[in-house]
């Protein structure tokens, strides 16, 4: 019976550490290529283009399998578990804790179908204007601007803004908790503070961005 638990406490804390390392750091990343789109298309074309620069070759891929794909996929299998697992009481009692556990896997679920929509649609062309951003840079202020002109995607993309920064946010507060960073009472409420005001910050960054793409 220690095996299985052991196996269990060891997944959870990988499922903790992948949230923050590597996928709330490409997050951050990846909203500050997109927030260079408030300079102008210029702007954001050559930012694109520098990520390109960084990794030649089959380096952009490779990384974009083993340091983002993989450990997304692990993130959302295993968090399906916990949600499917877990039980979730805030009808009984109805604490800001509670429904923060509830929204950290309501949001993980819209960041599934967001992502998987993102991906698509942006890294491999499918739909639109049959244009992957990855493979025309040139293009790329275009192509996203095709998709967020239309009123319904805009709407479904600042949900995902807003799932992405609470579910970092959120998931940056249980991280300190289960790593043993914030261990006293006093210092995870202080904290749940500074994890409020950077979920705000990564929500308003990321819908500024969205919204220079908006003709």
């Amino acid at each position: 019976m220690s095996i299985p638990l052991s196996r269990h406490f060891l997944a959870r804390r990988l499922h903790s550490l992948s949230g923050v390392i590597p996928i709330g750091v490409f997050l951050l990343e990846h909203l500050y290529t997109n927030f260079q789109a408030v300079a102008g298309p210029e702007a954001f074309n050559e930012a694109v283009k520098g990520i390109q620069r960084m990794l030649p070759g089959p380096l952009l891929p490779l990384a974009e399998l083993f340091l983002i794909g993989l450990p997304i996929a692990f993130h959302a299998i295993y968090g399906i578990y916990i949600a499917h697992t877990g039980k979730n009481n805030v009808l009984s009692y109805s604490y800001v804790r509670n429904w923060n556990y509830l929204l950290q896997r309501v949001t993980g679920v819209i960041l599934l179908l967001f992502i998987t929509a993102h991906v698509l649609t942006m890294r491999f062309g499918v739909g639109g204007l049959g244009l992957a951003v990855a493979h025309h840079p040139d293009q790329a202020f275009t192509i996203v601007q095709y998709w967020l002109a239309q009123p319904l995607i805009l709407a479904f993309y600042v949900l995902g803004i807003f799932s992405a920064a609470f579910h970092l946010a959120n998931g940056l507060w249980t991280f300190a908790i289960v790593w043993g960073i914030t261990v006293s009472t006093r210092s995870q409420q202080a904290f749940s503070y500074a994890c409020a005001v950077f979920g705000v910050s990564v929500f308003a960054l990321g819908v500024r961005a969205a919204l220079a793409f908006v003709p």
